[in-house]
């Protein structure tokens, strides 16, 4: 045997210590870290699809809801209208009873003259 030769045997003496075990558990680390990741993207696609839906039926009822308060709206609305005309009618109609009522009383105080009656007092 050369002392310069290197056999097989010395190879394996000189070589570093390693264990394949230390491979493996990096492996299976790195497997187990990929798993994780995996389903957490699965977990967050999951509840954004979730809220999505959710989101959409919250966004049917909101919409059912105001077209309910539109309609309530158009019909407070038609209210007011019927009220303000039916007040200015009777604000015309007051004006016109209030004339005629002033017109009487002329009337009558001019028959109370012609007719020698003393006159009341209002």
């Amino acid at each position: 045997m050369r002392p310069t030769a290197i056999t097989p045997t010395v190879k394996l003496a000189t070589a570093r210590l390693e264990f394949r075990s230390d491979r493996r558990l990096k492996e299976v680390l790195h497997l187990a870290a990929m798993a994780a990741l995996i389903f957490l993207l699965i977990m967050i696609g999951r509840r954004l699809y979730v809220d999505s839906e959710v989101s959409g039926a919250e966004l049917t009822v909101l919409k059912q809801r105001n077209a309910t308060l539109r309609a309530d709206l158009s019909r407070a609305l038609m209210e007011l209208e019927l009220e303000r005309s039916t007040r200015a009618a009777l604000a015309r109609q007051v004006a016109d009873l209030n004339e005629e009522t002033s017109e009487l009383q002329s009337r009558l105080d001019f028959f109370d003259v012609q007719s020698g009656r003393p006159r009341k007092p209002r």
